[in-house]
């Protein structure tokens, strides 16, 4: 009897694992994917965000250019960018001392500096957007969302956690943006709130904002294209 109950709740585990897809970022859209290595390669980083500002840009590498689902980030781990090297130094320089990269056309944040109402991001990189008064849309998840959840499935057993993890992963494929100042590690989440005040003097914006059901208009597909129609962000490579 107990050999046959555990045998079911590792069924139910198994089941759950496959109902979800595998997602990547892509653009703020999400993708059949896997954990890829997608190449190995030079990129562009700043050390500080005074660096950024003065347009000090090195080149670090070669280094080996991972990215990794949502869902594998859920069940194992990571975030949606990680650099790798051989070389120790080149390796300990991107995962502590680097403010951001620009691999490609696209700006990375390095997330290890930021927590979202006291719940660490951790290491990796996420997409970002400078905006005009020197800050920063960071794009990812609900982090603090995200472990609430875990924390109470966790109260209830297996049955529990994987019940939440049922709802936590479809929440890790939805873009949520974050407000990044720099020498802050507060990362302040875009919600209704935050949006009456970005769109203070912009009510048509606020109002093209809150049309949007209550559930989706806080994802960064609906968040971003206002702020740039608000001229509050600008999306040109800072690599010249």
């Amino acid at each position: 009897m107990k050999k046959r109950k555990t045998l079911g709740l590792l069924v139910l585990l198994l089941s759950v694992l496959g109902s979800y897809p595998v997602f990547a970022q892509d653009d703020m859209s999400t993708t059949n994917d896997t954990i890829v290595s997608n190449q190995t390669t030079n990129v562009e980083s700043c050390a500080t965000y005074e660096d950024f500002i003065a347009n000090n840009w090195k080149t670090v590498g070669p280094v080996e250019v991972k990215t990794k689902s949502r869902s594998r980030q859920f069940w194992w781990g990571g975030k949606d960018f990680k650099f790798d090297s051989e070389d120790k130094a080149v390796k300990t320089q991107l995962k502590k001392e680097t403010f951001a990269i620009m691999y490609a056309d696209t700006l990375l944040l390095n997330t290890r500096f930021y927590k979202d109402r006291g719940t660490k991001f951790g290491n990796g990189y996420a997409r970002a957007l400078p905006m005009v008064d020197s800050r920063f849309i960071m794009i990812y998840f609900n982090v603090s969302e995200i472990a609430s959840r875990q924390t109470v499935g966790g109260m209830f057993g297996l049955l529990g956690s994987l019940a939440v993890a049922a709802s936590s992963s479809a929440i890790m494929n939805e873009n949520v943006c974050y407000i990044i100042t720099p020498g802050q590690n507060k990362a302040l989440i875009i919600d209704d709130k935050k949006m009456k005040e970005l769109m203070a003097d912009k009510p048509d914006l606020l109002e093209k904002y809150m049309s949007v059901g209550k559930k989706k208009r806080s994802n960064a597909e609906n968040v971003v294209p206002l702020l740039e129609e608000a001229g509050l962000i600008h999306r040109h490579n800072p690599v010249q």
